[in-house]
């Protein structure tokens, strides 16, 4: 590889390599004359005087694709046969180097992600042009935290100075194309396969298919991919969704890849409801049969008895409704079942007697009957009055704890679970502070509360609890955020490699007037460093 850092191409001069591709290696570029900074994609091919044209025309269509979350290409030119496009800079890089290889992603984060790429991919697709590699490394991150996808056509612009036996089959990563792609029939739901094996990668932290080139080939092609169940617990329904988009048939994948991204958080926002909830992933270990995985729960110690596991049938007890070592009463001699025995006719009607003869003396009726009567009427007469007492108690609790939710309804803010970007936002944060990239954890701040603390003050005070307390090994979410006119309130229990105890930490992001969520205040049960 040439590095041409400190060359002059056009109205450029290029500052430092960025990055090296399979297509294309990246410079940051400075503007001679505007002294403006911008991303220079220098293409690893030499294009004959024939393809010089068909080059200019494929750059037009890339540069006439205006999205909010794909990057604006300024401008294209060739330099002794050798073409460059100059596009916007993306300085906080791409999701690749933010989520290196085998990062789990919690699924709220995942589905904001989702939605925006595939918003990006299905307006090129409306317009008939197919991406044809995506991946992590060509998602930028823009300076207000949204994504970018980068490198559209990149890979058609490349083929039109190979030769036509290369085709298809070179144009992508091979980790993530389609089978489609690898035999040189790529259409849109090319991209929709390569954004499913992404997603997969982002819950799992694997990819699908894995070996070597020839072997990964060979999955795509003819091998279904592992169920998510190896690696993490996710809700069913999430990976019904992501199984169909990685369908070996192109047909049998969604219509559209926005058609995917809908099913997925329409799948998200089902596995809120779940109780419990099951809408972010939970990481499983490998059961020890091999077969799926299991959670472990805290505090115990004992063996695990599968699910799928009947209990022991009853002594004696077929599974029917009665027992099998019962035989069924014998039937009286005389009786055919109905209500009259059979072998006796029907008894004469009752003569009516004089009203004298119908009142019989106490004496004749007999006392102890007379008392076994009383004692049965004040039997029943307390338990009704019992029943109503626990009636009416009921009730007056019921009525109680209605007017306890309401009043708290008008008094207190709600829990729920949270908006999809206000949990990926939260989410981006924490996870910006484990991997101590104070700078882009900085840049969640909104206005209000980058004016309390600067950026020279948040940094210091990460390195210091970082030096005295060790890095951020784990976060969780405590519980269901309190949401209240747009302002979400979050507790994370964090972890750090030097303290014996977890600490919280509590978060609050809002929606900002462009629409996107911020981090607007955030305290911690450790107020200080240890040191």
């Amino acid at each position: 590889m040439v590095d041409r850092s400190g060359q002059a191409i056009g109205n450029y001069r290029l500052s430092k390599l960025l990055g090296h591709g399979g297509f294309a290696d990246v410079y940051l570029g400075e503007h001679i004359y505007l002294k403006t900074f911008a991303a220079i994609k220098v293409l690893h091919t030499q294009l004959a005087n024939d393809d010089i044209e068909r080059f200019r025309i494929e750059a037009q269509t890339i540069a006439h694709l205006i999205h909010p979350h794909i990057i604006r290409v300024l401008d294209f030119d060739v330099d002794q046969y050798t073409p460059l496009l100059v596009m916007d800079y993306a300085p906080d890089g791409t999701l690749g180097h933010r989520h290196p290889k085998g990062t789990r992603l919690p699924l709220a984060t995942v589905v904001s992600y989702v939605k925006q790429i595939a918003s990006a991919l299905q307006y090129a697709h409306d317009r008939r042009l197919i991406h044809r590699d995506v991946k992590p490394e060509n998602m930028l991150i823009g300076p207000n935290g949204e994504l970018l996808l980068s490198d559209f056509g990149i890979a058609l612009i490349a083929e039109t100075s190979l030769s036509q036996s290369t085709e298809d089959t070179i144009m992508g990563t091979m980790a993530y194309m389609a089978p489609e792609q690898l035999q040189g029939k790529t259409r849109p739901a090319s991209d929709q396969y390569a954004l499913a094996v992404v997603v997969y990668e982002w819950l799992c932290g694997a990819r699908p298919f894995t070996g070597s080139y020839m072997e990964v080939v060979t999955q795509h092609l003819s091998a279904a991919p592992p169920p998510m169940h190896n690696y993490v617990v996710v809700p069913p329904e999430i990976e019904r969704v992501i199984f169909k988009a990685l369908d070996k048939d192109p047909h049998e994948r969604f219509a559209r890849v926005q058609d995917f991204a809908d099913a997925l958080e329409q799948a998200y926002q089902n596995s809120l409801r779940l109780t419990p909830p099951l809408a972010d992933t939970i990481y499983a270990t490998p059961h020890p049969s091999g077969k799926g995985a299991y959670v472990q729960q805290p505090g115990f110690s004992g063996n695990t008895t599968p699910i799928s596991q009947a209990s022991a049938p009853m002594p004696g007890f077929s599974g029917n409704a009665t027992p099998v070592n019962q035989v069924p009463p014998t039937p009286m001699p005389g009786f055919s079942g109905n209500a009259i025995p059979a072998n006796r006719a029907t008894p004469p009607p009752v003569q009516m007697a004089a009203a004298s003869n119908l009142v019989t003396p106490l004496r004749e009726y007999g006392a102890p009957r007379v008392k076994k009567h009383a004692r049965s009427v004040v039997k029943w007469s307390f338990r009704v009055l019992a029943f109503t007492i626990i009636l009416v108690s009921l009730l007056l609790c019921g009525l109680g704890f209605g007017a306890f939710r309401l009043y708290n309804t008008f008094t207190s803010s709600n829990a729920g679970p949270g908006t999809a970007a206000a949990v990926a936002e939260a989410n981006n944060f924490l996870q910006a502070l484990s991997h101590q990239s104070y700078a882009q954890a900085y840049n969640d701040f909104d206005p209000a509360l980058a004016k309390q603390v600067s950026s020279g003050t948040f940094l210091a005070q990460g390195q210091l609890f970082d030096r005295c307390d060790g890095k951020i090994t784990q976060y969780t979410q405590d519980s269901n955020p309190q949401i209240q006119n747009g302002t979400e309130k979050y507790s994370f229990t964090l972890t750090r490699t030097k303290l014996a105890q977890a600490y919280r930490l509590y978060l609050t992001v809002h929606k900002g007037a462009n629409g996107t969520w911020q981090v607007s205040d955030y305290t911690s049960d450790l107020q200080t460093p240890s040191c």
